[in-house]
């Protein structure tokens, strides 16, 4: 299995001035992935708790985490941003981010 992927770059600038991403030709790749998450929208995806098992959620479909690390319920399973507080700020879930990656870089590093 594995995500089939297209790199992209920035075409040239419409009429508005903004310049869109384009397909670079002859550019596609393949990820080696178990599993994929998307990261669109405003809640949680309903698949997350459907597809990984022991994961506590809460009962509008927020994944629960310690605050502290981003840590779900599943040992190495990392989560923040709209997935557990739902639709919230840019910041708020890039906060998230820094926070889990910090804890993820720790938990790989405890595995080595």
């Amino acid at each position: 299995k594995g995500m089939e992927c297209i790199r992209m770059e920035l075409g040239e600038p419409d009429a508005s001035g903004r310049r869109r991403p384009v397909e670079v030709p002859g550019s596609e790749f393949t990820l080696d992935v178990d599993c994929v998450i998307m990261a669109i929208g405003t809640s949680p995806n309903p698949l997350i708790k459907s597809t990984t098992e022991g994961l506590e959620t809460q009962k509008w479909g927020g994944i629960i985490v310690n605050e502290e690390t981003g840590l779900t319920s599943r040992e190495g399973v990392y989560a923040g941003g709209d997935a557990v507080t739902g639709a919230a700020t840019v910041i708020l879930a890039m906060g998230a981010g820094k926070t889990a990656a910090t804890a993820i870089d720790q938990y790989i590093q405890s595995k080595a």
